[in-house]
């Protein structure tokens, strides 16, 4: 067996820069046919990104994906009204965005059963041109048949539609899986089985691939192909410090546990016995999003209430373009072929806090 790591496990090492300041590095990417400033998405999860979550990710050049745990009617409501949130931040004193028949940069999400082809189809409607196929396990025969669906129906409707939309598909963990989804027409695929902190499939199945080990795989893989789907790192980032390792490998990360506190997420501020402040945050594949106490793979637990959304991403822009400084780099692109990350022991992982 081959040794498997994860973002714990390894270091960005310092390169020769000749970056004089890191306001001058851009952190702008692709995914699938979406241009984003801040390789950024906030999770599809139900605790995570509803419509204000959404609009607040998308203003500020991220990636909105709105969770599927509602009624299709509620769904559709939801994605109007973060696409009308949207407008109203950007209006806001405290930001300001020009636009020129830009594309907003919402998102939805949809199953593989029967009926949410008919999910697809109302929000599609709506002017939803960005969707997720969301499984736990994106490697399968249901994948397939709805992303040919997809593709078949936008055929039927406008020969041309197909490259107006992205579609995204996963979660994957393998050279294998990723080869596929690229075959069947994915535009992106999300990588991850059972690295975040509320997913229990590791524990409950023993199934998964360490996250960083998994990217790494899938990395080597897209170079093979001429026109690759776009990379999402989904799950087990804990700090900006890991945004910056899963970016050696993927194009953007997908972030639940370091929204779920804000103030935009879905759900109620509480006080615990301590008089401290926090939120309700669960994975997709818990029984509360599931609405059902069968056998599930995620878990819900607290997390402390941080404010406003606008403050991490801040964190997060100013902490990448310090990574990408230190590796001598000012774009993604350099990055990837240039950033080194070095294997460490557990007495480094002591010293560097991590």
């Amino acid at each position: 067996m081959n040794e498997a790591y994860t973002y714990n496990d390894v270091l960005i090492e310092p390169q020769y820069s000749e970056i004089f300041s890191r306001s001058g590095v851009k952190l702008n990417t692709r995914v699938g046919n979406v241009n984003l400033d801040l390789p950024v998405i906030s999770a599809n999860m139900r605790n995570v990104t509803g419509s204000k979550m959404a609009a607040t990710i998308a203003a500020r050049g991220g990636l909105g994906l709105l969770h599927r745990f509602c009624t299709i009617e509620e769904n559709v409501q939801m994605y109007i009204e973060a696409i009308n949130q949207f407008f109203d931040i950007c209006k806001g004193d405290d930001f300001k965005k020009q636009f020129n028949n830009t594309p907003i940069n919402i998102g939805v999400s949809i199953g593989v059963k029967e009926e949410e082809k008919k999910r697809f189809e109302e929000l599609y409607k709506a002017g939803a041109r960005i969707f997720c196929i969301d499984v736990a396990h994106g490697h399968h025969i249901l994948v397939k048949d709805m992303i040919k669906w997809i593709t078949g129906q936008l055929f039927q409707w406008a020969r041309g539609e197909r490259k107006k939309i992205t579609i995204i598909a996963g979660n994957i963990a393998t050279r294998e899986a990723f080869f596929d989804l690229e075959n069947w027409g994915a535009d992106a695929v999300k990588v991850g089985i059972g690295p975040s902190p509320v997913c229990r499939t590791r524990f409950n199945t023993g199934v998964g691939v360490p996250q960083l080990y998994a990217l790494n795989q899938i990395y080597n893989a897209a170079l093979e192909i001429p026109t690759p789907p776009s990379i999402i790192a989904d799950g087990g980032i804990s700090s900006v410090g890991d945004i910056a390792k899963a970016l050696k490998f993927a194009d953007v990360v997908m972030l639940g546990s370091m929204f779920a506190g804000c103030s935009e997420t879905p759900g109620n501020v509480f006080r615990n016995e301590h008089g401290e402040l926090y939120k309700v945050y669960g994975g997709s594949a818990s029984g509360e999003n599931k609405g059902e106490n069968r056998f599930v793979e995620g878990i819900i637990k607290t997390v402390r209430f941080q404010g406003h959304a606008k403050y991490i991403l801040r964190e997060i822009t100013q902490g990448l373009q310090s990574a990408f400084s230190y590796t001598g780099v000012d774009n993604i692109n350099d990055y990837h072929k240039k950033c080194k990350l070095i294997p460490i022991s557990t007495g480094a992982q002591s010293e560097s806090r991590i």
